[in-house]
């Protein structure tokens, strides 16, 4: 005999099952219970468009967390307009991704990251799309930091302006009514000066000087000069060539007549010693042939003199005797 099946037993294992399968999936499923985070918030001075929630929250380019909440006012001044974003920064996941340099959830450790200058600030993934991530990193020569929450709920980051509102800020100061009317003035002095030059007449004045310099070239009288230049350049370089190939035999014809002339002498001098011999006192020649032999012997000596002289200096012959100056 079969026994009747009870449906409030079903039911209630069914309900049960379902329970234990929903609590299953929230505890497994929740990355709190395995990966503690830490919630802080930050406050931004610009506008939150391209921020959603979920987004990255990266130190240094590294994923440590994500964007939990973004509100416009929270826990803040009246004369505060700054928009509030809430992040949870898994502290385990930055753990192990970095040192204890970066150890979150000590709130001593964060108060000294931000006196190092540790900063939050909106970050661009796509310039296309648009889509901002949270970037935290050390700013080195970061300005001092500036609080926003009047009572502490969470633990407050800092922040300073991206690159983008950096280059807006820096564009904004830029006198650009100063610059265009700066410009203008410039176009208009631009204008009236290029308006008092005589195109025509400057045209003009290059055209004369460029025909006259084509005369020039181009004219008969120079062509000639130049031809007759180097013509001229030819001969004297033909004549230095046989200047130069006299010079040797004349110096050589010079010295051997320079040589024999001097043994002339030497014989001359040996025939003049041997008639002083014979004219000496007691000598029995008549007065007129000793006079004569003197006179001789004198034009010997002066031979001889111009043979030693032109020894010294043969080219005498050539450019003649120089002139001694005459000494103050």
């Amino acid at each position: 005999m079969s026994t009747k099946v009870n449906p409030t037993k079903i039911g209630f294992f069914f309900v049960l099952g379902l329970a234990l399968g929903i609590a299953g999936l929230l505890i497994f499923g929740s990355r709190s219970v395995f990966h503690p985070r830490q919630k802080c918030i930050l406050y931004f001075n610009a506008s939150l468009k391209g921020l959603s929630q979920g987004a990255p929250v990266k130190v240094r380019g590294v994923t440590v967390g994500s964007v939990v909440e973004i509100l416009i006012r929270h826990n803040q001044a009246g004369d505060d307009f700054s928009m509030p974003v809430i992040i949870a920064i898994d502290k385990k996941l930055a753990q192990t991704k970095s040192d204890e340099q970066f150890r979150f959830g000590d709130q001593s450790n964060l108060d000294r990251l931000v006196g190092r200058g540790f900063r939050g600030r909106l970050d661009s993934e796509s310039l296309v799309t648009g889509v901002l991530y949270v970037g935290l990193e050390l700013v080195p020569n970061a300005t001092a930091p500036v609080f926003h929450q009047l009572k502490p709920e969470y633990d407050e980051i800092p922040t300073v302006p991206s690159q983008i509102q950096q280059l807006l800020a820096n564009l904004s100061q830029v006198d650009l009514h100063g610059l265009s009317e700066n410009l203008n003035r410039l176009v208009g002095r631009l204008d009236s000066s290029l308006g008092q030059l005589n195109v025509a007449e400057i045209n003009a004045s290059l055209t004369n000087l460029l025909r006259a310099a084509n005369q020039l070239v181009t004219t008969p009288n120079l062509t000639n000069s130049l031809a007759s230049l180097v013509q001229t350049l030819d001969h004297a370089g033909a004549l230095l060539k046989r200047i130069d190939g006299r010079i040797d035999p004349v110096a050589d014809s010079v010295t051997n007549a320079l040589y024999d002339a001097q043994k002339t002498l030497a014989d001359l001098r040996v025939a003049i010693q041997s008639a002083s011999a014979l004219i000496g006192p007691d000598s029995a020649l008549p007065s007129d042939l000793k006079q004569a032999l003197e006179d001789v012997g004198n034009a010997g000596r002066s031979v001889a003199d111009l043979a030693q002289f032109l020894q010294r200096n043969p080219n005498a012959l050539l450019i003649g005797r120089k002139q001694r100056k005459e000494e103050p």
